[in-house]
């Protein structure tokens, strides 16, 4: 058996508490996206579900619940929605303020 890595381990959790600031039950899939997004500012639903691998349907549902639209519970406003000037069917996903303070915040315990 290897030994637990104590410093990592610390890290991990401070990592884990700073989600559950955002939310007490914040899924991982969340921030997953919501880092995705930051990463990669203009990217449309089908981009996030190819780099995420989760369901397009699945990842409209949370590109919903981190803009202003959650179907259950008040949304997060992390991020919003535009079209592109492109492609007027597309949808290009944005880091709010907020969007970006939170994920500045989680970023801070690395």
């Amino acid at each position: 058996m290897t030994q637990l890595d104590t410093k990592k381990n610390e890290t991990l959790l401070a990592l884990l508490s700073q989600l559950q600031r955002i939310d007490a039950e914040f899924p991982i899939q969340y921030a997953i996206c919501l880092s995705e997004i930051a990463r990669n500012e203009g990217c449309s639903l089908t981009d996030l579900s190819e780099k995420t691998g989760l369901a397009l349907s699945t990842v409209s549902r949370i590109v919903g619940a981190l803009s202003s639209y959650r179907q259950k519970g008040i949304p997060y406003e992390f991020i919003t929605m535009k079209i592109s000037e492109t492609e007027r069917r597309k949808k290009e996903l944005f880091l709010t303020d907020k969007g970006r303070e939170a994920l500045n915040n989680i970023l801070a315990v690395l």
